[in-house]
């Protein structure tokens, strides 16, 4: 069967159309988790040039990974942040890929209350995600990616952390907690 150039046209602008909605959609989802903001009279929000975030590491059991995220502050005072990342994925082009992201629920989650935490200078507190490493059907990889982009709570601005991995379907996500332990 041959496809006319005029028909590959078509099937280009519409994939193009599909994957900015994609796009469009995850940002939007993405944000909603950035709500949330330290209670009043907890300290003074952290600033974005005193935290770096770092990949801490990874758990692999069963066919769901945990990617822990280390947030460390840099700052000469303790300051407070609180709440759900808003995340965002990236592919080795800099170009970034559709995921849907939700709160996390079920056993990875349990006991995890969304409140303030505190970071001391040099202190540190985490976030993780879980996600499928492969379609069940057909044990095929999710689409890779080379970072996870990052929004912190009233927090300005975003942080890209360097992390290889290819999730597969929805990803759940942890409010930020004191400590930089990996799951």
């Amino acid at each position: 069967m041959r496809i006319s150039k005029r028909t590959a046209g078509r099937v280009a602008a519409l994939a193009a159309g599909v994957a900015a909605a994609a796009s469009v959609a995850a940002a939007v989802s993405a944000t909603a988790f950035a709500r949330t903001t330290p209670a009043p009279g907890a300290g003074p929000a952290c600033q974005a040039r005193a935290l770096t975030l770092r990949l801490a590491g990874t758990d692999t059991g069963v066919g769901t990974t945990a990617l822990t995220v280390a947030i460390t502050s840099h700052a000469t005072k303790a300051c407070v942040i609180s709440g759900y990342p808003s995340l965002g994925l990236l592919r080795a082009d800099g170009v970034p890929q559709p995921a849907v992201f939700s709160h996390g629920r079920g056993t990875w989650f349990a006991g995890l209350p969304d409140r303030a935490v505190r970071l001391a200078p040099d202190g540190q507190a985490s976030f993780f995600i879980t996600y499928r490493d492969f379609n069940p059907a057909t044990g095929h990889a999710g689409p890779a990616v080379t970072a996870l982009r990052a929004a912190l709570p009233g927090v300005p601005g975003r942080f890209t952390v360097p992390a290889r991995f290819a999730p597969y379907g929805g990803i759940s996500v942890s409010p930020i907690r004191a400590g930089a332990r990996k799951e």
